[in-house]
């Protein structure tokens, strides 16, 4: 028997299997509500939580946010999404409008606006996620999907840091623009994704699922507005972007594998993908911080991480190619992870646990597949849910404040350089400077050249009186930054035999 003609056997066994799985699984009673609670449920500690991390340069300390009328919104759209790191420039105009009008009902007071907002998108994902899948796949799986979607603790990355609702709203909108896709509703549909667009740019790679979960009609005139359409908004985001980045580059602090060749880069962006699934799976350890030098490079085949993520690739071609039931998941988590992989490109993160979050659709739903056909499939549920609910209620309180989450920064990601600034700045900011100090040649150690925790460690020491090592470390601070102002002029005054009182770290 040739090859292609034992590859057309099995999906059509694969097909008659589905087309049976379905006959056998009934829908499931109350299901919207049952996934609303698996994800709420272990989430509302959020509504304690405040400002922390990004939040701080995004959004309290942004005021390009802080408006007073809708008519000086009309200034997101050409803007930049940093206010304070040009060469980090991303265009979210759409996540940004919904921050500002947060912010201006009461949000600048109240952090708990801003997470309710993200639990009622987190809640909408899920459910258009289970209605995009019950068009696709038997009820019963499709509700075990969502519900792993809804119940991974790595989630809480984007659900509860502040910032993480361009995840979500970049999720609901083409979630939502899919649905009304496979409804032949393509105006509605192409707005939509616009949106999702708009308000993250990865959500781009979403126009290609519907090549992934084909539409049992016919092609169709609706079929290619759609497409047509999706082109378009591509196309007009990558131009807009282009013109607010300018020249961007990307801080070797924050992604390392920007400075090396192709085959290191591959090499470790393999590696990163083997870590991101089993934190998906096995969630002991979660960080929202991976930046150098907590994930080493991947330089050679003398290391063996070089070869693990080889073979992670491996095992996803063998069930893309000989597992037809396999396939559609595998891909989709490929496909939604293009553009944040770093293997096409360098982008301005090593890693981060809330770009897993829309790709994970695509591993809830091959582990659906597989506990679907289990007898056993509702306990197996029920434990997942014991289990990865107490996980993300417990990593949820991370978040609390700004004591507990840099404390725990620090431990999550002990060898990070920006662990260390960030938790050198909490200390500077409690007024123990000689702590912060400590903190600050901490990440310098790990991270020779960090010109802003020079500047922060000569405040520090200025503010100690210790104005010989303060001249010292502002010096280093230019050596790597000739143009940071804040260090030129405290040097300056120290030279001149002024006195020197810098302020103390926001965080």
């Amino acid at each position: 028997m040739s090859r292609t003609r034992r590859l057309r056997q099995q999906q059509k066994q694969a097909t008659a299997t589905a087309e049976a799985l379905t006959a056998e699984q009934p829908s499931i009673p109350l299901a919207p509500l049952w996934l609303a609670l698996a994800f709420l449920l272990p989430n509302l500690g959020v509504l304690a939580c405040g400002f922390v991390f990004d939040d701080l340069p995004v959004i309290v300390d942004n005021d390009s946010l802080h408006v007073h009328s809708l008519r000086q919104l009309a200034h997101i759209w050409v803007s930049g999404y940093w206010p304070d790191q040009r060469s980090l420039a991303l265009y979210r105009p759409v996540s940004q409008m919904l921050w500002a009008l947060m912010w201006s009902i009461g949000g600048s007071r109240h952090p708990a606006l801003f997470h309710a907002l993200n639990l009622a998108l987190g809640t909408a994902v899920v459910l258009l996620l289970y209605r995009l899948l019950l068009i696709h796949v038997p009820a019963r799986t499709a509700f075990i999907a969502a519900a792993l979607f809804a119940l991974f603790p790595i989630h809480t990355d984007a659900t509860t840091s502040i910032v993480g609702t361009a995840e979500l709203l970049a999720a609901a909108f083409g979630l939502g623009a899919l649905v009304l896709f496979y409804r032949d509703r393509p105006y509605p549909a192409v707005l939509l994704f616009a949106l999702a667009v708009f308000s993250k740019e990865s959500a781009a790679a979403i126009a290609a699922l519907p090549l992934l979960l084909p539409r049992k009609q016919k092609f169709s005139t609706n079929t290619l507005v759609a497409g047509a359409g999706a082109v378009v908004i591509i196309a007009g985001a990558l131009v807009a972007h282009h013109l607010i980045s300018g020249t961007s580059r990307i801080p070797a602090i924050d992604n390392p594998m920007g400075l090396v060749g192709f085959g290191p880069r591959l090499f470790t962006a393999f590696w990163i993908q083997c870590l991101y699934v089993f934190k998906t799976l096995l969630p002991t350890t979660l960080s929202a911080d991976y930046s150098y030098k907590q994930i080493p490079l991947v330089m050679g085949l003398d290391n063996w991480r070089a070869w693990a993520g080889p073979a992670f690739v491996a095992g996803a071609i063998f069930l893309v190619w000989r597992r037809p039931q396999f396939r559609a998941p595998v891909l989709i988590y490929g496909v939604l992870f293009s553009s944040t992989a770093n293997v096409l490109f360098p982008i301005g993160t090593m890693m981060g646990e809330r770009l897993v979050y829309l790709p994970s659709i695509g591993l809830a739903l091959l582990l659906s597949i597989l506990l679907a056909q289990s007898p056993y499939w509702k306990p197996a549920i029920v434990a997942v849910a014991l289990i990865f609910g107490v996980r993300t209620a417990v990593r949820n309180l991370d978040w609390l404040n700004s004591e507990r989450f840099y404390t725990r920064l620090v431990q999550t990601a002990p060898n990070s350089a920006k662990s260390y600034y960030s938790y050198g700045a909490l200390l500077s900011a409690r007024g123990d400077d000689v702590g912060a100090i400590a903190a600050y040649d901490r990440a310098i150690a790990i991270f020779p050249a960090y010109s802003e925790a020079f500047h922060n460690r000569g405040n520090a020491l200025a503010r100690l009186g210790r104005r010989e090592e303060a001249m010292a470390s502002y010096r280093q601070c230019l050596r790597f930054d000739p143009g940071h102002a804040g260090a030129a002029f405290n040097l300056m005054q120290l030279q001149a035999g002024l006195p020197v009182n810098p302020p103390r770290s926001h965080i």
